[in-house]
């Protein structure tokens, strides 16, 4: 909205008239009325004219008493004095002259040539007064008063008159106190016995609360379930400010400006999707949302706000319900996914060793294959056997034959990297796949794992005093003509072979015949 326009609409507001000034103009008729009629009838109000001319013909009448006394005595000193102390000490008269039946003035006080101004014929008027002197032979002279003028002319004239400044007054006093008593009256009104029973029942009959409001925020009107939520025991909603109500001022914002219904009523637009909880007697609650639409009369004015509070109460509980459930659900989720990720590598691992077994091994075997024909990386892969695995079961027995499976599975990873394979291939042979590595270097990683076995397995049964374990190793790598992991194991595994057969202990390359690496046999 442009500035000027707002400013407009501000300066509209502010002249227009309210219900209770319009109550308080019309009161304030009927009393003027009634005043004027008994003035009518009866003169209640006190006519300043009158009073005035009445109090003028008085001081006049003392002032020719007191001049004709003095004339009496003869003595023409004292008369100007009585004329001079009557100016002075009555701020009304302007000036007092008395004057012959000829014409001459004998003595006189104040400006009376300025002042005086000769009535049109013998009477007076109530600002020019003459009172006549007698004597036993006729009339000797006047004397002649100068008032103050009582000038009615003027708006400040007029408004001095005290019948004018009663009414006026009168008027004021009442309009200001009808109207303040009229607004105070109109906030605790029950809207309730004014409406018509059917509109009445029509908003009673919405499931949801509805409030109105004016734009004080004060509730005119609220319909039997928002009564039921939040009224209590000997109080009445009709007149008060929702956030008076102590068991409702922790349900709104502490500012009340904050209130949705005001913020609509502000801004001229509906407010949706506030939330507020109300507290009921029973010590339970309700929870709403909120939408307010503001009230506007024909001019645009915002004059109130219907308010409607949504019961989701419930559809709450069940929200909390099925976030309680969809936790519940994620975390057996999730459970489930560790389960099946230990399902998954007790699937993938030999249980004795911990090592791969032999399906997981051709799995990721078989995606080595294809990612080094694909990039063409090396690969390399390791066949190995334990020697003489079956005479230390029948010598010592299964149980120091599973121990020394465990410990060259050991000194196997030990010597590996993370991103190599290793896998018991079956009984006591073991496989090892090399990604990135050539047969050189493969062959140098099998040398290092052989002397580890050599020297530390054995060793590792402490229950046998000198047991010497060693083994046998083939190494291999992919060439073109190999397209599968099977392939290339058997082209390992050949080459273990020939270790065997050349007497075990060492280490034998595909790319050969002979040994890489020949040691004796402890």
């Amino acid at each position: 909205m442009k500035p000027r326009f707002r400013n407009l609409q501000h300066a509209v507001r502010f002249f227009r008239v309210g219900p209770a000034a319009r109550v308080s103009i019309g009161l304030c008729s009927i009393i003027l009325a009634c005043l004027l009629a008994l003035d009518l009838i009866w003169g209640v109000l006190p006519d300043q004219t009158k009073m005035l001319k009445q109090l003028r013909e008085k001081t006049s009448e003392l002032l020719a008493l007191q001049a004709a006394s003095n004339l009496s005595a003869a003595d023409p000193k004292a008369l100007p004095l009585v004329l001079r102390e009557a100016v002075t000490r009555d701020p009304q008269v302007l000036s007092v002259a008395v004057r012959r039946a000829d014409g001459q003035i004998v003595a006189q006080a104040g400006d009376h040539a300025s002042h005086w101004v000769p009535p049109p014929d013998t009477r007076s008027e109530i600002d020019h007064v003459r009172v006549p002197l007698q004597v036993p032979e006729g009339r000797w002279g006047d004397v002649e008063i100068s008032f103050e003028p009582a000038d009615r002319s003027s708006i400040a004239g007029w408004l001095r008159e005290p019948r004018v400044f009663l009414i006026v007054m009168l008027t004021v006093f009442s309009f200001v106190f009808f109207t303040l008593y009229l607004r105070r009256v109109f906030h605790y009104l029950d809207p309730s016995a004014v409406i018509p029973e059917r509109v009445r029942k029509a908003f009673d009959g919405f499931t949801e609360g509805v409030m109105v409001v004016d734009k004080t925020g004060r509730i005119v009107l609220a319909n039997v379930t928002f009564r039921r939520w939040v009224e209590r025991a000997g109080t009445s909603l009709y007149g008060r400010m929702i956030q008076s109500m102590p068991w409702l001022r922790r349900a709104l914002p502490v500012d009340p400006r904050e209130h949705p219904w005001m913020r609509a009523m502000e801004s001229g637009t509906a407010q949706r999707g506030d939330q507020l909880e109300f507290p009921l007697e029973s010590g339970e609650s309700v929870r709403t949302v909120v939408n307010c639409a503001p009230i506007q009369d024909a001019n645009g004015a915002v004059r109130g706000c219907v308010v409607t509070f949504d019961d989701v109460t419930e559809l709450e509980r069940i929200n909390t319900q099925l976030r309680a459930a969809m936790t519940d659900l994620e975390q057996s989720r999730e459970q489930i996914n560790r389960q099946n990720e230990e399902l998954r590598l007790l699937a993938m691992r030999d249980a004795l060793t911990g090592c791969f077994n032999r399906r997981a091994l051709f799995e990721q075997f078989e995606k080595l294959v294809a990612d080094a024909h694909a990039e063409g990386t090396p690969l390399c892969c390791i066949m190995t056997d334990i020697d003489y695995f079956k005479r230390i079961n029948d010598t010592y027995g299964h149980a120091v034959g599973d121990r020394v499976l465990q410990l060259v599975a050991r000194a196997l990873g030990g010597g590996l990297r993370d991103s190599d394979v290793l896998a018991r291939y079956g009984g006591e042979e073991f496989c090892i796949a090399l990604p990135g590595l050539g047969l050189e270097d493969a062959c140098a990683i099998a040398e290092r794992l052989r002397s580890e076995i050599e020297s530390r397995a054995g060793k590792g049964v402490r229950t046998i005093e000198g047991l010497v374990v060693t083994s046998s190793f083939g190494v291999t790598q992919l060439t073109p003509g190999v397209t599968d992991a099977a392939q290339l194991i058997d082209e390992a595994d050949q080459a273990l072979y020939r270790s065997k057969k050349a007497g075990r202990n060492r280490v034998t390359s595909s790319a050969t015949a002979s040994p890489v690496v020949s040691a004796v046999a402890g």
